[in-house]
């Protein structure tokens, strides 16, 4: 409603500028050809007011034969097209009973082929697993060239199975610790980072706690929150970067 309103006052607020402006052209040509500035003040009104009253009489006539014209419009489509050949109530079990025959069929035929589903379930569920495990993979190629120079074997492989326990959102209970040598907890929290990006299976906190019990030693002094808010410090610096997707790495 209060656009509608907005609506009607620019379209007049518009008309009357236009009729002040050609009262106002009226008045200039009066005044050059030497007309005094009272008859030419006269004229200005007059024209202003002249063109108000044209657009009043216009409007009152153009809308009321619209008005009149889409009615009879309606009415002889009315009559033409009647509202509906099929009565409500009618209507709807007519809906009812096409969608019956429609599922009908189809339940049918679901329960004759109920083996089927399972295959397709059973191949779903081994595409799911066969990504899962992809990810895992790539997870554990990426840490193994990454750590390869910073650690034991034994801790190396350790580290795998706890990337393993975090990709798969399982117990922490299980992660052991491992030990680095040369790595500054900048490259840890890059490190925890690019794992928590990669799989994102639980907040950044989780992430933090995966790091902290993983290199127990090397965090000793670092509490998870502030692992958590530094995970992405200095993108460039340390040995270990903080990468976008390390599949290609």
């Amino acid at each position: 409603m209060k656009m509608k309103y907005f609506e009607y006052i620019t379209v007049y607020l518009s008309v009357f500028l236009v009729c002040i402006f050609i009262g106002v052209m009226v008045r200039s040509v009066l005044i050059e050809i030497g007309v005094d500035q009272y008859t030419a003040g006269v004229f200005f009104w007059i024209s202003s007011g002249f063109g108000i009253l044209v657009f009043a009489i216009l409007n009152l006539l153009f809308n009321d034969l619209a008005e009149r014209l889409l009615k009879r419009f309606l009415k002889a489509k009315k009559d033409k097209y009647p509202d509906s050949l099929i009565p409500s109530g009618g209507f709807e079990k007519l809906q009812e009973k096409q969608l019956n025959s429609l599922v009908e069929p189809e339940l049918a035929e679901n329960k004759n082929s109920g083996i089927n589903i399972e295959l397709v379930r059973e191949e779903q569920q081994n595409i799911v697993k066969n990504q899962r495990l992809a990810r895992i993979d790539n997870a554990i190629r990426y840490a193994q060239k990454q750590f390869a120079l910073y650690t034991s074997d034994d801790d190396l492989k350790q580290l795998c199975e706890n990337l393993i326990i975090y990709a798969d959102d399982l117990n922490f209970e299980k992660i052991k610790p491992v030990k680095v040598k040369d790595l500054s907890n900048l490259d840890l929290y890059h490190f925890g980072w690019n794992i928590w990006n990669f799989f994102k299976v639980s907040r950044q906190e989780r992430a933090a706690k995966f790091l902290k019990l993983s290199f127990a030693d090397a965090l000793k002094d670092v509490e998870e929150h502030s692992i958590k808010t530094h995970l992405k410090d200095d993108e460039r610096k340390g040995l270990i970067k903080i990468l976008a997707d390390f599949r290609d790495f």
